[in-house]
């Protein structure tokens, strides 16, 4: 077993296409989707080990509230790392990730491994639940900046470079029973039936009655499912309904599919 890999976690696809670009600097490493790898009662053993000396395993994820998704803590709580793991860590953030940063390096370090190497990374805006997110057609910019510095960072991960920015504190109180604020979430009669909405949520949060999504309360709040929505159908209260919707112009829907 062992081997390198970078395991992403992504509901707009900033932090795919972050994913993407750091794989190809370093040399087409293994992409996977955190929750498609996550163990499962059916299966606990799933994915067996990875890493090991000379081998780099990273993670690439959003920060939510100045912590880590959920579906991202448990998933690295139970990874198998092998001893000698070069381990890295980039954050997709709207403002400040680096709390995040420095949640990951805990959770790591609690698992008896370093992080070495750990960056947050300003991705277009992205949480319409909050405020009216980037327009996507003006981002290019932006993507192309982070280009730079994605490829800076994987410069850095190929020679194993120790480097963390972080800040010694993350949030755990705003994100607390997050997953039943999806009661909020309301389908117009715009909505097509698609089901892009079901196959898009990263963690299964979205099933289908009479063709219209009904969310089960595990939500993660990655708003996926509204944004990616090409009816415009879904809202959240009424605090979205003349926002922007936004999802990384250089990925594509279904790469996104669990």
């Amino acid at each position: 077993m062992g081997g390198s890999k970078i395991f992403w976690f992504s509901g707009t696809g900033n932090s795919l296409y972050a994913a993407k670009v750091l794989s190809k600097e370093l040399g087409d490493i293994p992409l996977e989707q955190i929750t498609s790898a996550a163990p499962t009662e059916a299966a606990p053993d799933k994915g067996g080990s990875v890493g090991g000396k000379g081998e780099k395993v990273g993670f690439v994820f959003p920060s939510y509230y100045w912590n880590m998704p959920r579906a991202v803590k448990a998933f690295v709580e139970t990874l198998k790392i092998e001893p000698e793991t070069y381990i890295f860590a980039i954050i997709t953030m709207g403002g400040d990730g680096h709390g995040t940063v420095g949640a990951v390096k805990r959770a790591i370090k609690a698992k008896g491994h370093k992080l070495s190497y750990g960056k947050g990374i300003k991705m277009p805006d992205n949480y319409i639940l909050l405020y009216n997110p980037t327009n996507p057609d003006n981002c290019e910019p932006v993507l192309d900046k982070n280009d730079l510095l994605l490829k800076e960072f994987a410069g850095d991960i190929k020679a194993e470079k120790q480097s963390i920015t972080s800040i010694p504190f993350s949030i755990n109180s705003l994100y607390k029973n997050i997953e039943r604020l999806d009661k909020k979430f309301t389908v117009s009669e715009t909505c097509t039936g698609c089901g892009l909405c079901k196959k898009i949520c990263p963690v299964g949060n979205v099933e289908l009655v009479s063709d219209k999504p009904v969310w089960q309360h595990k939500c993660e709040h990655c708003v996926a499912c509204i944004s990616w929505c090409p009816a415009k159908a879904i809202e959240y209260g009424t605090k979205t309904q003349k926002r922007n919707r936004y999802h990384n112009p250089r990925i594509k829907a279904e790469e996104l599919f669990s």
